[in-house]
């Protein structure tokens, strides 16, 4: 069967966070504590920011286990309630989730071979998407605009959209439907065994482990020493984004 479409991974893949994870995590809990205490709202915004970082670790810990996605506005409403306000304003809750993953989002850069590789892969033919785990669906579709990729990626997709979450084969279902496509004719590529390459074994697609740095993961597992199991092995492995079509063009001559 050839392959005729590619779904990406985001975060560590297509682009990269120019910094470390306790840096923006320090950063983002410091804007939003400014942020809360312009609002007049009688909150002490440094408690709740680090209540906040601890609803999230505890959210991340639960959304891996049942692979179902607790967004960023399931966290930031969970700590309102917790400080006094059980029906936070719409605008308020999502200016905090602005002030809080503002930081962030300014960190992440595209990698240089990411706009190349997607144009290839289209010369080619092969449909191309993204699914991105991910707690908050506005962040990754700012990205895809703000580094060019709209047009090259259709659909782009998140589990904080879909409210499922990789390695659940079901998170990929959406882009097979969209694109009429069988999963066997589909290449899954990503920097994590445990969601990507492990999701990807479970929907029957073929899989490409780009080799993310070793701190890049936020949780800390970034080469998934926390599988429980032996880690899955991907059909094909890369260090660098622009050896992908080399990669894909293998994976055609052994399949024809």
């Amino acid at each position: 069967m050839a392959i005729r479409g590619v779904i990406f991974d985001l975060g560590h893949t297509l682009m990269h966070l120019q910094g470390t994870w306790p840096k923006v995590f320090e950063r983002g809990a410091a804007d939003l504590a400014a942020f809360l205490e312009g609002q007049e709202l009688g909150l002490d915004g440094q408690a709740f920011s680090r209540a906040l970082l601890e609803c999230r670790a505890e959210g991340y810990a639960r959304a891996k286990e049942t692979m179902r996605e607790v967004t960023a506005q399931d966290s930031i409403r969970w700590t309102f309630s917790r400080f006094g306000l059980s029906d936070p304003d719409p605008a308020l809750v999502e200016g905090a989730i602005d002030a809080f993953l503002g930081y962030e989002e300014d960190c992440w850069t595209t990698d240089p071979a990411a706009l190349p590789v997607l144009q290839e892969l289209a010369g080619r033919k092969l449909r191309r998407g993204i699914f991105s785990n991910a707690t908050h669906d506005p962040f990754i579709q700012r990205l895809v605009d703000r580094f060019g990729f709209r047009s090259w990626l259709e659909p782009v997709l998140s589990s904080a959209g879909t409210g499922i979450r990789k390695p659940d084969p079901a998170a990929f279902a959406p882009l097979l439907a969209a694109w009429d496509l069988p999963a066997g004719s589909v290449v899954m590529v990503g920097d994590t065994l445990n969601a990507d390459i492990l999701g990807a074994q479970r929907a029957g697609m073929l899989s490409v482990w780009l080799r993310s740095r070793e701190d890049a993961r936020q949780e800390g597992d970034g080469h998934d020493q926390s599988l429980p199991h032996d880690p899955p092995i991907p059909d094909a492995t890369i260090d660098h984004l622009a050896q992908l079509p080399d990669c894909l063009e293998g994976f055609q001559k052994r399949l024809a």
